[in-house]
């Protein structure tokens, strides 16, 4: 999934280079190399921005899955993407994960982090006209907890009933338990007009008004004249394509049907583009996982899931999945984030434990298991070919199923119903918002089905912790747990890439996510 602000993870997914690594075998696959020779630019052109024009954006689909709703954006890239051209958070990210002032101009605390006042940036005006006021943050705060959204992680914390306006421009967020770290759990948290459930025609502060959604085909939207941060955005309309395909994307950009494609496949970032194109590469917080629902057969039991850690060869799926775009993970998310445990050991593949481990477990002559991987993503169908040949060594069968990528990550579909599958995530700004959305019950992204009580309250206490020290020992004690016993296998960190013509500018790749989102739309110009 795509934190927060998660929006979280904003789970991302794309299409994949699905098929380029089927029907490989593991000596070919291990022949790969590890650090890709890039012939390709990766600095952006020069030249000053020129205003007007149409940026068109070829982006993996999610076909009915497409929407404006600010709280369904975690599900895909697409709809992140609309969200960031039509809304405004609070506070944004930069590409440097430096917090920025967006529609709060500044944010204070009490002395004990239990209560946060947002200044709001005076004269913006919804695209309808009428003017944003803090009754629209008040609102949006608490449309926010609206069962099964997205958003809902960012107010976990937040006491909605208590909120209250100061003034017009001034709101006071008290908070159940003191978060120092607020301000990051609240960014990227989209703000709404006051009454708004209704998102088939968006009405929003963003740089771009609402024109047309054709769902898993375009949406269109056009220049905001009186957008706050002045003389943005650069071009007149936007057009965000969707092709789930990677080929139709990537001959989309080669022919210049489009000026931008987001997620280019890792086998393509070395061989398909040209000089007439730059490559957007910034390794980040996005890694790529297999997952296990720790309530059904056969993860119930600790062991398989240890097993099946074991047998992963991490490295060899770097370089092949990633086509070395990426480094190796070690069964926890958030490397590059604030109190991510680097003195865990780096697990490494061990076949014999993990044939023991089997056997232990009642499978000494061998387990079955049925892998469901997609296109929703680069890497992931390559990741799932491979590891189902490293499997046979432990004497695993895994039978891989491929899902459509539209469905693959949509709530209302397969996604949270799948027992053994791969699961991408980016975007997120804090542990917590990665282990509220994960390993919380009820959660958006429990892909797991992670409930322990245990678990939640060091989450709380992580979250809450007045001190570095306290926030230190909570967060260490949550990924011990889950690097002893949970439900991922968190294979590989990867680098977000993405391509673009040499006639597009202003798009700075960004550490949280693909394409520079979530400023990149505002800010990109086509050069002079």
């Amino acid at each position: 999934m795509t934190g927060t602000s998660y929006s979280r993870r904003s789970f991302l997914r794309d299409a994949s280079a699905a098929g380029l690594m089927l029907g490989l075998g593991a000596s070919s696959l291990a022949g790969c190399g590890r650090q890709p020779s890039m012939a390709q630019s990766t600095a952006a052109p020069t030249g000053a921005p020129k205003p007007g024009g149409t940026l068109r954006i070829g982006m993996v689909g999610a076909g009915k899955g497409e929407s404006f709703d600010p709280s369904a954006a975690s599900s895909a890239l697409i709809n992140v993407a609309m969200t960031c051209a039509v809304f405004d958070p609070l506070i944004t990210y930069g590409p440097d994960m430096r917090l920025r002032p967006a529609l709060a101009t500044s944010w204070t605390s009490d002395a004990s982090g239990s209560a946060w006042t947002f200044e709001l940036r005076p004269g913006v005006a919804w695209h309808d006209g009428k003017p944003f006021t803090a009754d629209d943050v008040i609102y949006s705060l608490q449309w926010m907890e609206t069962p099964g959204s997205g958003l809902g992680p960012a107010v976990a914390n937040v006491d909605t009933a208590k909120v209250w306006k100061k003034d017009p421009n001034t709101v006071v967020v008290p908070l159940k338990s003191p978060d120092t770290r607020f301000p990051e759990t609240i960014a990227l948290a989209w703000i709404v007009q006051a009454g708004a459930k209704d998102f088939t025609k968006p009405i929003g502060t963003g740089p771009f008004t609402f024109v047309s959604l054709d769902q898993g085909q375009q949406s269109v939207c056009k220049r905001n004249p009186v957008y706050w941060d002045t003389g943005k955005p650069y071009v007149d309309e936007l057009r965000l394509l969707s092709l789930k395909d990677d080929t139709a994307r990537l001959n989309a950009l080669l022919s210049g049907q489009t000026d931008v494609m987001a997620q280019l496949p890792y086998a393509q970032a070395k061989s398909s583009i040209s000089e007439d194109f730059w490559l957007l590469r910034s390794p980040g917080l996005t890694a790529q996982a297999f997952y296990t629902a720790i309530d059904q057969e056969p993860f119930t039991d600790p062991r398989i899931r240890q097993a099946l850690r074991l047998l992963v060869d991490r490295q060899q799926l770097v370089d092949v999945a990633l086509n070395g775009f990426g480094t190796v993970a070690n069964d926890l998310y958030g490397r590059a984030l604030p109190y991510y445990d680097v003195a865990l050991p780096q697990r490494t593949r061990d076949l014999a434990k993990a044939k023991d481990l089997l056997a232990q477990a009642g499978h000494a002559s061998g387990l079955t298991l049925r892998l469901q991987t997609s296109a929703a993503a680069p890497g992931m169908v390559e990741a799932a070919t491979l590891f189902q040949q490293q499997a046979k060594d432990a004497g695993v069968t895994v039978r891989i199923s491929q899902v459509d990528p539209d469905a693959y990550f949509d709530p209302t579909r397969d996604y949270l119903t799948m027992p053994f599958a791969q699961t991408v995530w980016q975007g997120i700004t804090s542990l917590g918002s990665f282990y509220q959305t994960a390993l919380l019950k009820g959660a958006p992204g429990n892909e797991t089905h992670w409930t322990s009580q245990h678990t939640a309250d060091l989450i709380n206490a992580g979250v809450s912790a007045p001190d570095d020290a306290s926030a230190r020992m909570a967060w260490d004690a949550v990924q011990q747990e889950q690097y002893d016993s949970g439900g991922y296998i968190w294979w590989g960190n990867c680098d977000n890439l993405d391509a673009a013509s040499k006639k597009v500018g202003g798009i700075v790749p960004g550490v949280s996510q693909n394409l520079g989102l979530p400023t990149s739309l505002a800010e990109a110009y086509f050069v002079a």
